[in-house]
């Protein structure tokens, strides 16, 4: 029997009868082929949920702070989450349902919401777990607002929103009293005089997102304005949402790390970019393209990174819609993940924010107030099922039809798993009536399915919801061509 090896993620082409090979809930690790190993890629479920604690409100934020602390924005209450999985509340900022940024400096942790009143700081204890100060609203009048934050040599960076400015608190902020903002802070972007979005610092350099482009900043220590422009480089493509640009750390496709985005540029709209030092390229494909421009307004998209079992995902997520795509920056390739409503049909999934502390990865549900760990070994999405799907490439017999008489999966064997097997003889445009493979509980088994009709071009797709701890590996397939 011939094998159908799977390769690469999730990749819709344009036209499916080209390729439908979507990867929904699984995320693909390499098989190295020094190793010699039949196979070059498997395919591992995505984490599950389990419930660790919960606050009633909506999720606006998750954050660990540069001592190891998990905090946690849901409605106006900012939590902290300690280790043993207990909540305190530490203060309050002004409900809404707007994303916040939280940043520190080691010593004094800053919020924004995005309004021109929205920042609140506070000091931090001296280690992890002990007490925070009192949560202060600023008045200051040299502070403008900002939807997002950034740290740059003890320097707290934010932008001042609607306009092409953007400003610096003194160094090393402790209170308005002792450190206030300085009114001359303040800077422009030079290049493109577009409107600035958002800020982010990658190693020594700031980078100042306006719609179309993003420059470069350094701490010069001037007295005047502590930061300069790096001449002469730009990256020609802006951001669309704030809540989109994200630091990745150290991965070997990102050696020094790096930042993702939700961007566009001057000539189109809506790809995800990958910078490092002060260049950046687009790694969406063009499925993603496609999906992402399709899908509207994107201003409100928000991403997280988390990194687990060595794989760091970028996860983006566009409100209403009904799967979220991630990016393995570890291997450079593409999934969907979503989550299942009562009736089973597929919905947006129940993290909006990430965050890792404690040797584990948290995230915070978008409508409910409830604190997860994201967990390997957690093969539901806190009591709902997952559901799991991999597409195979087209199988063809040299145009003319084929006889398919047997299918046998090459998958990790989990007890009580069923999967449901599905075919399109139309080249993708429509599915059959599943069969069910039941898997075994040794690894000794192979679940075959026989007499499967003939076609000139079939497309196989596996679903199941049914927890396991499986690994998909690909399939054999028995055809035998025919003359016509």
């Amino acid at each position: 029997m011939a094998r159908i090896n799977l390769s690469g993620g999730s990749y819709d082409a344009r036209a499916v009868s080209v390729a439908a090979q979507r990867v929904l809930n699984l995320y693909v690790e390499p098989v190295p082929q020094e190793d010699g190993e039949p196979i070059q890629f498997a395919y591992y479920p995505t984490p599950g949920l389990i419930r660790a604690a919960k606050w009633a409100g909506l999720g606006r934020c998750a954050y660990q702070t540069s001592q190891g602390d998990a905090l946690f924005i849901i409605a106006d209450s900012v939590l902290l989450l300690s280790s043993s999985e207990t909540l305190s509340q530490i203060g309050t900022v002004a409900l809404g349902a707007s994303p916040i940024r939280m940043s520190d400096n080691g010593t004094t942790l800053f919020i924004v919401d995005g309004t021109s009143a929205g920042g609140w700081y506070c000091s931090m204890p001296a280690k992890p777990g002990g007490h925070y100060g009192a949560i202060t609203q600023i008045s200051d009048s040299a502070f403008y607002g900002s939807p997002t934050i950034a740290i740059c040599d003890t320097f707290f960076l934010f932008v001042n929103p609607n306009t092409t400015n953007w400003y610096t608190s003194p160094a090393q902020f402790a209170d308005e009293a002792t450190t206030p903002f300085d009114s001359l802070y303040v800077a422009s972007d030079e290049t493109s005089l577009n409107t600035i979005i958002g800020i982010e610092v990658v190693g020594q350099y700031v980078w100042l997102f306006s719609r179309t482009q993003v420059e470069f900043w350094y701490d010069s220590g001037a007295a005047d304005f502590p930061f300069q422009r790096v001449q002469g480089v730009t990256v020609e493509a802006g951001a669309i949402s704030p809540y989109s640009i994200a630091k990745i750390p150290t991965t070997g496709n990102a050696p020094n790390g790096g930042i993702m985005w939700l961007g566009r540029d001057r000539s189109g709209y809506a790809r995800v970019y990958l910078g490092q030092q002060t260049t950046a390229a687009p790694v969406s494909t063009f499925p993603v393209d496609g999906a992402l421009q399709a899908m509207g307004d994107l201003s409100g998209a928000v991403a997280s990174v988390y990194q687990q079992d060595g794989h760091v995902f970028y996860v983006l997520t566009v409100p209403g819609q009904s799967s979220s795509w991630v990016y393995d920056v570890s291997t450079g390739l593409w999934h969907e993940r979503c989550g299942l409503d009562a009736n089973g049909n597929e919905v947006q999934i129940r993290p909006l924010f990430w965050a890792q502390a404690y040797g584990k990865t948290w995230a915070v549900d978008r409508d409910n107030g409830t604190i997860y760990q994201v967990a390997l070994d957690a093969q539901d999405d806190a009591g709902i099922p997952i559901k799991r799907q991999r597409a195979f490439p087209h199988l063809l017999t040299a145009g003319t039809r084929g006889i398919h008489r047997k299918f046998t999966l090459d998958m990790q064997q989990a007890a009580n798993v069923t999967v449901n097997v599905d075919w399109s003889d139309d080249r993708g445009a429509s599915f059959c009536s599943p069969q069910p493979l039941v898997l075994g509980s040794t690894g000794n088994v192979w679940p075959t399915l026989w007499r499967l009709g003939m076609a000139r071009d079939r497309v196989y797709r596996l679903t199941w919801t049914d927890p396991g701890a499986t690994a998909l590996m690909g399939a054999f397939i028995d055809i035998d061509p025919v003359q016509s």
